[in-house]
């Protein structure tokens, strides 16, 4: 008995380092092949759950299908699977069973991802997580992704093309939102009497 665990704790520190090992060769095949094709179908099907339930109108089922898969998200380490089920969120909307908004479900979920990706040193999973967080209008959460990605993207030419690309099409977007805006705010200030005073006269002196 003695001899046994003697020699156990021979081998304990080989057994940590081979398992270690293990978790760092795990890691390398995960962002160099992507998913396991088994897993990657658990997962898909896990959003069509939601989707499906968001379909038939029930609500219930979306939100309980849609809380699978944030905890599965959760547990799985990857940015882009709390990118979706973001997305996800906002596809249910704001029903009775969401404890909170939709909106706020989606943004803990972009958060989160957004922090995985940094850790990661993702430009791609820092601008996804931008791109949630300018659906949601969250201006300010934006120019801090770009400013992470920026930074991360250092010596990395195809990712400075990334964050260019995608922050003239978030400026772009959002110089467009601002006009509509301000043009819908314009249609609801009802003419002053002298303004339609200006523009009768201006009729009867041509």
């Amino acid at each position: 008995m003695q001899a046994a665990r003697e020699r156990a704790a021979v081998l304990e520190p080989y057994r940590d380092a081979l398992q270690q090992r293990n978790r760092q060769l795990m890691a390398i095949e995960l962002q160099t092949h992507g998913r396991h094709e088994a897993f990657e179908r658990e997962w898909r099907q896990r959003l069509e759950r939601v989707d499906e339930a968001v379909v038939l109108g029930d609500t219930r089922t979306a939100v309980a299908a849609w809380r699978e898969a944030y905890g599965a998200a959760m547990r799985g380490g990857q940015w882009r699977d709390l990118i979706e089920v973001g997305e996800a969120a906002l596809r249910v909307g704001d029903v009775a069973e969401f404890a909170e908004t939709a909106a706020g479900a989606a943004r803990k979920s972009y958060l989160t991802a957004l922090y995985r990706a940094q850790a990661q040193r993702s430009v791609d999973g820092i601008l996804r997580a931008a791109e949630g967080f300018a659906a949601l209008g969250d201006r300010a959460a934006v120019q801090n992704c770009l400013v992470m990605a920026t930074r991360l993207a250092d010596d990395d030419p195809e990712a400075q093309a990334s964050i260019r690309t995608f922050s003239d099409h978030f400026m772009l977007g959002d110089a467009q939102r601002r006009v509509s805006s301000s043009l819908k705010r314009a249609a609801t200030i009802p003419s002053s009497p002298g303004s339609r005073l200006n523009g009768s006269t201006a009729t009867s002196s041509k």
